[in-house]
């Protein structure tokens, strides 16, 4: 039986949220959608900075790492969401970062990768 892409990408966001908490980040929302243009996986807070989070899993290396998933496009729709939620919010953009985690399948485990102030050019 293989799992959906939506069932593996929720265990991957489980993951990360486990591993913020862990870090300290208090989160404020998951699976955030700003129309059809874009969605946030997680939202989160830490030390005054709200921290828009972009979660991606790769259970094998065949098609790329999940670190090359954040394409062009992706940063673009990803981006859109967060200016959509801060205005929403009236949250400033001096007091937002973007990061990204990269979850890679291993042999007995998961690798967890967290890119902070990634550059969204």
């Amino acid at each position: 039986m293989t799992l959906s892409s939506r069932t593996v990408g929720d265990k991957a966001e489980l993951l990360a949220i486990d591993y913020l908490q862990k870090h300290d980040y208090e989160i404020i929302e998951t699976n955030f959608v700003a129309s059809k243009w874009g969605e946030v996986d997680i939202i989160a807070k830490k030390d005054g900075i709200t921290v828009f989070f972009e979660v991606k899993y790769r259970s094998s290396e065949s098609y790329g790492s999940a670190v090359e998933t954040f394409s062009r496009t992706k940063k673009r729709r990803f981006l859109f969401a967060v200016r959509w939620y801060c205005m929403k919010q009236k949250i400033k953009e001096e007091s937002v970062r973007i990061d990204f985690i990269a979850i890679q399948k291993m042999p007995t485990s998961h690798r967890l990768t967290h890119f902070k102030n990634v550059e969204m050019n």
